[in-house]
């Protein structure tokens, strides 16, 4: 048994279907819920309602997704407002993590040196900082379609935006397929976790196409979400990674919409995988 919460990720429901995603998470098992910004506009102006539905499926909210605009092109000041506002969202909805996805490569201005992420990174520690003041800590989520896709790079990009502020959100699918190893990566930032998220992913098999005159060809996602325990991770390894390294507090569980089974049976299953396979207190 461990200290490690779990929630479940509503991303796979989507905001349209809020309240049949909550019965969907209670009914699993889950008492955590973390979900992306959208819902922020949904119910900036009445969090008192947002509370009180999350409260009658006895769940919580801990954190919310955000961040992952295109750099070069993101407007920085407008991307720390923004985040600034989903942070007291959380604030006001009880709630302490915000997971901020890095930049996303943008095609159209390819980033030629490390330096050139300097002033997004400088605005994600300006967001880190702020965030602080609101007692939300700003979890930063590498991520392999990201311009921060490898541990030298988010390493960089961390120095250059705040290393005391600036918390990490582990995910256990992208050290799986950035090869990175499990235990020496959780060790190096074991002061720093703030936030995990449990992905298992299965990789898929594909044949590059040959793209059309005049276009380049398209790079495919390398996998997909599954089920907790379907996939390539080993996810026991990870768990006891992070025990080893004493942490204490939530991980979100984030699986994809499968087309044969209802979200409702892979949430259960993942419910169910996290008490037998990981022996994690819920």
């Amino acid at each position: 048994m461990s200290d490690i919460e779990l929630a479940c990720h509503l991303a796979p429901w989507g905001n349209k279907g809020f309240v049949h995603a909550l019965a969907d998470i209670e009914q699993a098992g889950f008492r955590g819920l973390e979900t992306t910004a959208e819902i922020v506009e949904l119910y900036e102006d009445r969090v008192g309602v947002f509370t009180e539905i999350l409260s009658q499926h006895r769940l919580r909210l801990i954190a919310i997704s955000a961040g992952g605009a295109r750099w070069p092109g993101m407007n920085l000041d407008e991307e720390v407002e923004r985040n600034l506002n989903v942070a007291r969202f959380l604030r006001a909805a009880g709630a302490r993590y915000l997971t901020l996805y890095p930049p996303r490569p943008n095609p159209e201005h390819p980033i030629e040196d490390e330096l050139d992420l300097m002033p997004a990174a400088t605005a994600y520690g300006e967001i880190a900082r702020r965030t602080l003041e609101l007692e939300v800590l700003t979890c930063l989520h590498p991520d392999l379609r990201t311009c921060v896709d490898n541990p030298r790079l988010l390493n960089k990009f961390i120095q250059m935006a705040d290393p005391e502020a600036l918390k990490l959100c582990v995910d256990s699918a992208w050290l799986f397929e950035a090869g990175v190893p499990v235990n020496s990566f959780i060790k190096e930032h074991q002061k720093r976790l703030g936030l995990v998220h449990l992905r298992d992913v299965k990789l898929r098999e594909h044949k590059p196409k040959k793209p059309a005159p005049g276009r380049k060809a398209k790079d495919p996602p390398r996998a997909h979400a599954v089920e907790l325990g379907k996939g390539q991770v080993n996810l026991p390894a990870f768990v006891k990674a992070l025990l080893n390294a004493d942490y204490l507090g939530w991980a979100t569980v984030e699986f994809d919409a499968g087309r044969d089974r209802s979200l409702l049976e892979m949430a259960q299953a993942c419910h169910h995988y996290t008490e037998q396979k990981l022996d994690l207190v819920l």
